[in-house]
């Protein structure tokens, strides 16, 4: 299908064209005589700065943890020593190497039937963020881009800035997709940006997507599905959150059900912050047609000469461990289900939850008595707690804030988290 809500792609920067040229001839083995940029990084790259270099990781910690820090290890060796490697730049977009991990996660992880030679249909960006921006940022100017009335707070200034226009749609009581009007607002060409699972409310359903998908695959539109959360979805019961591996399979099943019917129309996006805890180093990963990922990389290219070399060879070293052993994750859904768990219990009344059953994200939504930008405000000003007013992720004014689940570092027994929601309980009352 034609994706006429694409703008054309653009030639690619001659610097990172002929860059990228010298990487993919060094990768093969091939003679190069290299005069492209200005990659003053690479004149040490044949001296030894280091006599010794090892770093162990620490014992005792839980496993998925352990996993990060031989990873972590691994790469901080191969970018520092025997040759400084991390002071070069790298193409935009990702290595070949890099760029066949992320081709074997979207694979695996999301089901999608590519094969090894489908690595133009891949990027890799300076982290999640970055990707989300540039996927919007390939449309045509003028192209209509549907958002759920409640979704990630950064796109509507992406869509203002890039001459893109805006609509809501509203969701149910229950936070789910108002199919209606949906349908009453779709037309030829357009794009639906959505979160799912959903940042700011952790609503997850695989039935919205699929909806969503359809519909816009019917008028000739796309999706991009921005999707960082797939490993931080945790079970709601009436009083509590659980986390439970086979639920969260079972899940993840149907999400790549989805995938599998509808990527041709999809730009997918993720990250490894998430999955492996490592939003300093900033790491993105996006899958989309052809057309759509070489406008990406083309804008990645006019804005930055080089991808962040140590940050990509740290990631392919956890993304290569994550796929062979898929287990990082599990030990921060613990913490977010019992963080969430004294949430429930401290200020239950307050909270916005999903009603059918399923979180996933890292955050959470909290009823204020007053609008969320002016309670905010208070908060931190008389009380020192901070939030993130919930106007922006809502497209207009709102009584809420979110909340981060991860913004305080875990401790034993978690006791800055639990005096934290205690502060914010008294504050609310």
């Amino acid at each position: 299908m034609p994706q006429d809500y694409l703008a054309p792609t653009p030639p690619p920067p001659a610097i990172r064209e002929a860059m990228a040229k010298a990487a993919e001839r060094k990768e093969k083995g091939l003679p190069v005589y290299d005069f492209s940029s200005g990659n003053v990084g690479a004149l040490p790259l044949k001296l030894k700065l280091f006599r010794t270099m090892q770093i162990e990781a620490e014992e005792g910690v839980p496993e998925g943890l352990r996993l990060i820090a031989e990873s972590v290890a691994k790469g901080l060796v191969e970018c520092l020593y025997e040759k400084p490697s991390g002071f070069a730049y790298s193409p935009t977009g990702g290595t070949t190497p890099i760029k066949q991990s992320v081709l074997r996660y979207f694979r695996e992880i999301h089901g999608l039937p590519l094969t090894d030679d489908d690595l133009d249909r891949i990027l890799v960006t300076a982290g999640g963020q970055q990707a989300m921006a540039v996927s919007l940022r390939a449309l045509k100017p003028g192209t209509e881009v549907l958002m759920l009335r409640w979704d990630y707070s950064p796109i509507p200034g992406i869509l203002k800035d890039h001459g893109l226009k805006e609509t809501r749609v509203r969701l149910t009581e229950e936070l789910a997709l108002d199919v209606s009007d949906l349908e009453s607002k779709l037309g030829q060409n357009q794009v639906f940006y959505l979160s799912m699972p959903n940042n700011p409310t952790g609503y997850t359903s695989v039935e919205d997507l699929e909806t969503i998908a359809r519909l816009m695959e019917e008028h000739n539109g796309g999706v991009i599905w921005d999707a960082p959360y797939l490993f931080t979805i945790i079970r709601l019961t009436e009083n509590k959150a659980v986390f439970d591996r086979s639920f969260l399979n079972e899940i993840h099943e149907k999400f790549r059900n989805v995938g599998r019917r509808h990527y041709e129309n999809m730009c997918i996006l993720s990250s490894l912050s998430k999955t492996c805890l490592i939003a300093g180093l900033r790491v993105g990963m996006a899958t989309a047609s052809k057309q759509w990922i070489a406008n990406m990389n083309a804008i990645l290219g006019r804005e930055n000469l080089s991808s962040p070399t140590v940050s990509f060879t740290i990631a392919k070293h956890l993304l290569d461990a994550f796929l062979e052993r898929p287990i990082t994750h599990e030990w921060t859904c613990e913490v977010l289900a019992s963080r969430l768990t004294v949430l429930m219990e401290e200020i239950g009344d307050h909270l916005i939850l999903p009603r059918n059953g399923v979180f996933g994200a890292l955050y959470a939504l909290i009823k204020t008595p007053e609008d969320g930008a002016s309670f905010s405000r208070k908060l931190v000003e008389e009380k020192g707690i901070v939030t993130v007013p919930g106007n922006a992720f809502y497209g207009g004014p709102v009584n809420a804030v979110r909340l981060s689940l991860v913004a305080t570092p875990w401790t034993e027994g978690d006791e800055v988290w639990v005096d934290s929601v205690r502060a914010l309980k008294a504050a609310l009352t």
